[in-house]
Formats: structure tokens, sequence, C-alpha cells
């Protein structure tokens, strides 16, 4: 991704990074993210939110929950309502399709292997809460002293 990442101000002017949403549907929209965890098995939940008339407003589910425990920063895409998801992730390098899928209903879900640092610059507040719930230390560099 070589453009300069876009910022959008909520109604209280708290500014959030935001990408470019391509949808076949709605057209172009720009998102922010909501990075939270879904209760039960606590699994990475990704959703996207908009500029609604000068009000952040649900947008779309990124992911969805299909049970089961999952790899720390994976969670299988919800293809079903967000048909342009997958070129969503890539465009923007946000994650990795592992080659894994999961079949739920009529739906094959692809599970994507999301990029931690990408998902700081968009949302930290709500990746720091996930690390630490999965109890996950972000790798810090450490600089060893020399005598």
């Amino acid at each position: 991704m070589d453009e300069e990442m876009k910022v959008m101000k909520d109604d209280q002017g708290v500014e959030h990074k935001c990408l470019s949403y391509h949808s076949s549907f709605t057209g172009e929209t720009d998102v922010i993210f909501d990075i939270q965890q879904y209760m039960d098995h606590d699994n990475l939940y990704i959703g996207l939110l908009c500029n609604e008339d000068g009000y952040i407003e649900p947008f779309a589910d990124l992911t969805v929950n299909l049970g089961g425990d999952m790899p720390n920063y994976c969670a299988y895409v919800d293809t079903n309502n967000l048909p342009d998801a997958e070129s969503f992730i890539q465009e923007h390098e946000l994650g990795t399709f592992t080659g894994f899928t999961k079949r739920s209903g009529y739906c094959e879900y692809p599970l994507y292997m999301f990029e931690p640092d990408k998902l700081r610059e968009l949302c930290p507040d709500g990746l720091a809460a996930y690390e630490r719930q999965k109890g996950i230390v972000a790798e810090t560099k450490q600089i060893k002293e020399t005598r």
C-alpha cells in the first residue's frame, strides 16, 4: 500500500486512521477499524465503521465467528456479507490467506492471518486489548548493554 493513510474525525473531533473500502454494492467508503474479541473463545473480531452524517456508524463486520480456538491474529473473513473483503485485505496488505477455509451454511469462509503491525496502526487500543486478553506480549526490541 503506497497511499498515505487517511484520517476520519468522529462527532467528538477525535481523529481515527481510515482506509478506503471499495464495495461493488455501495462504491467507495472510508472505514475505520473496531478491533475486539468474540465472547466465546476470545477470537479476533474486526468491525468496520464509517462516517454517516457526521457520526461514526457500523459499516460491516470484516470477520465472522465460526467458533473454536483460533491462532493469534487469525480470523475467518465474512465473504458472505462482504464479497469484496478479500480484495480489501490484499489491497491494503492487512493479512495473508492461510489456505484454510471453513464451511457454514452455504458459504465457505477463508481464514486469514492479519498483520499485527497494520492492525496496531489502525486501531491501537483495540489491538492492545486483544493482545492483553490473549496473553500476547508485543515484540519489543531490547538493546543489550555492553561492558
